[in-house]
């Protein structure tokens, strides 16, 4: 009998031989995350020579990183305290070799014969030659969409550059003319937007590498969430409703940041709502636990939803859809979606999509509460072009000594009195010297050689001044997102560059106490120029300047709209644009040449692989006007064409 039990039961060694034969990692641990068993895979990779060996031993005992056992053990223990599977996780580890490895990890409570859970089993698979093929993979993608992003930026900044350009040149020309002030100053204001305009974009682009711009404040989510679907019922036709669950709490976060994730997915709503379809915005407060949104910090969190009834999303594809470059639309580039996931990871929160075909899609933000300062005050108003003088005290580290001079000369200007430093230590030491001699801190963030200067500069000054706001104006920084556990915040964040006006509503909240552009006429028989373009900036600046050098100036903001123009009214000469949405400049110019085959016109642009001065007669374009180049060059081609 005993012979026929003992032949029925795989023997221990059996067991283990059988563990050895496995192609992948396999171990075993207890409550405390202890070794209790591993087979021989586990033990090559750790350095040891026999799976015996991994009996008692820890993560932090093995060649890992402490932050790779950090994450281990973490893991472990979530599977425990949940006695749900995790699997598919992907991470990293340093073997005993020395080499970085990537696996794919699954791991299940390990329960005893009562069924209580007395640790985890796992096992992994090295996925290192996997992972270097999809890096790969989205490093190509990247490439090739390099050049279209590339193409846009160019085109986008070629339209300020010569935005600017053309405006200094003709503020010069009106101070030569004697012109008014305010002629002047009109010029001035064009250059001043044009530079606001060029800060936006550096912004827009940052955002897609994950180091975008970042304004933070203390606001209340509702009322913002309220004001954003309000202003955006106006341009859906989709009825749009706004829910609030039990909602406490406030936000720290880029305002327009948060608006621009909002909009962008009430707009997608919009458009996968075919038949307008009822669109519900709601909000409600929600409680997170890791093993429900790993990728979240425990907390309590915002928990936006925005739910269609549309078209809906096909299972497929519901991961690829937040990539960047994918996209559903036929001419989507791929890059909305992708941009809102890394602004709300910027926020410490994270996007889920919940999505059935013929039904519809519910997209949920999660954004973790503000549990602390609550001292501040909820502000999300918008800024104006008003400048707000005040009084007060103010202390102003900025390393760059032009920024430094020019802001310093702005704050005085308003009022303020300001004492600057360049460095952080001394800044430190004035800080702790003299608590009571400052009302307001304005920081930069690297200051020097000091790569977290600003986080420095905050943390001093809550020591001795806990009340006191800081204030962070940088350009550049990258590590600001990791302070989400400290006490310590900033009372506004903003991102450099930073004019006048914003500067002083900024510095008021905290501290604060308290045009005509008409063009000359122009005479009867003055030649008459139609100007095409999609950016009102270029019109703007095209009218005003061709109008000072006496030609009559119609426009219109579309190829479509130019033509309609051109059935109405006679014109000697048309300007247009190449990159416009619905028609280009290409396409807009055979449409005229048809109909007004002795018109001239010239085709200016920023960017365009389609059409240079080297092919422009193939198209019966009289002239190509790179944007940005030299104006007076148009002009003498204008003069040229219609003498």
């Amino acid at each position: 009998m005993n012979s026929i039990h003992s032949h029925s039961q795989p023997s221990l060694e059996l067991f283990q031989a059988v563990l050895d034969a496995l192609p992948f990692c396999v171990f075993w641990k207890d409550r405390d995350s202890i070794g209790l068993g591993c087979n021989q895979a586990l033990a090559d990779v750790a350095g040891l020579n026999s799976p015996k060996d991994y009996l008692g031993k820890t993560d932090y005992d093995l060649p890992w990183t402490t932050e790779e056992a950090d994450f281990f053990r973490e893991c472990d223990r979530r599977v425990m305290e949940s006695g749900k599977a995790e699997v598919n996780i992907i991470e990293s580890q340093r073997q005993a070799d020395g080499r970085l490895a990537w696996l794919e990890t699954s791991k299940i409570p390990l329960t005893d014969s009562n069924g209580d859970i007395i640790g985890i089993l796992g096992a992994f698979h090295d996925i290192t030659e996997r992972k270097r093929l999809e890096d790969e993979s989205i490093a190509n993608q990247k490439l090739n969409s390099l050049g279209t992003l590339a193409a846009g930026l160019a085109h986008d900044f070629n339209n300020i550059l010569m935005m600017i350009l053309g405006s200094s040149q003709l503020a010069k020309m009106k101070m030569v003319n004697g012109a008014d002030k305010e002629e002047i100053e009109k010029h001035l204001d064009n250059i001043e937007n044009a530079t606001s305009q060029a800060s936006v974009l550096t912004e827009k682009f940052m955002n897609y590498s994950e180091r975008g711009a970042v304004t933070k404040t203390v606001c209340n989510l509702s009322e913002m969430l309220e004001e954003m679907t309000s202003f955006a019922q106006s341009s859906i036709n989709s009825k749009i409703k706004y829910e609030v669950g039990d909602n406490k709490g406030l936000l720290y976060a880029d305002v327009n940041q948060i608006n621009q994730v909002m909009n962008n997915l009430l707009i997608n709503a919009a458009q996968a709502s075919t038949n307008n379809e009822e669109i519900t915005v709601s909000i409600k407060n929600c409680e997170i636990k890791p093993e429900e949104h790993p990728e979240l910090r425990s907390g309590n969190y915002f928990a936006i939803s925005i739910k269609d009834n549309g078209v809906g999303i096909e299972k497929e594809i519901t991961e690829d859809i937040f990539k960047p470059y994918f996209s559903t639309k036929e001419f989507g580039h791929g890059l909305g979606l992708s941009s809102c996931v890394t602004i709300v990871k910027n926020h410490n929160g994270s996007i889920q999509v919940e999505s059935e075909v013929g039904t519809g899609s519910t997209f949920t933000v999660y954004l973790p509460i503000l549990e602390k300062n609550h001292s501040i005050e909820p502000m999300h108003q918008p800024f104006s072009n008003e400048i707000m003088q005040g009084s007060g005290r103010i202390l102003y580290i900025e390393d760059d000594p032009n920024t430094q001079a020019a802001t310093f000369e702005m704050l005085e200007e308003l009022g303020y009195e300001v004492k600057c430093y360049s460095n952080v230590q001394p800044a430190i030491d004035y800080i702790k010297q003299n608590p009571d001699d400052f009302d307001l801190v304005i920081s930069d963030f690297i200051i020097g050689d000091v790569l977290q200067g600003g986080t420095e500069i905050l943390d001093n000054v809550r020591q001795v001044r806990p009340d006191c706001p800081v204030v962070l104006i940088t350009g550049y920084f990258q590590k600001l997102e990791k302070r989400a556990d400290s006490n310590n915040q900033f009372s506004f964040i903003a991102q450099k560059p930073i004019g006048i006006a914003k500067i002083s509503q900024i510095v008021n909240r905290f501290i604060g106490n308290t045009d005509n552009t008409a063009i000359k006429p122009i005479a009867e028989n003055a030649k008459t120029i139609l100007i095409v373009d999609d950016e009102p900036l270029i019109i703007k600046f095209l009218a005003c300047f061709l109008s000072f050098h006496d030609y009559n100036v119609i426009t219109a903001k579309s190829g479509q709209l130019a033509l309609d123009k051109l059935k109405q009214e006679a014109v000697d000469l048309i300007i247009t644009d190449q990159n416009m949405p619905d028609m280009k400049g290409i396409e807009l110019s055979q449409e005229i040449k048809q109909l007004f085959p002795n018109t001239p016109i010239i085709i200016s642009s920023g960017y365009s692989d389609e059409i240079g001065e080297h092919n422009i007669n193939e198209f019966g374009i009289s002239h190509f006007h790179k944007k940005g180049s030299n104006t007076e060059e148009l002009i003498k081609s204008i003069n040229n064409l219609l003498s």
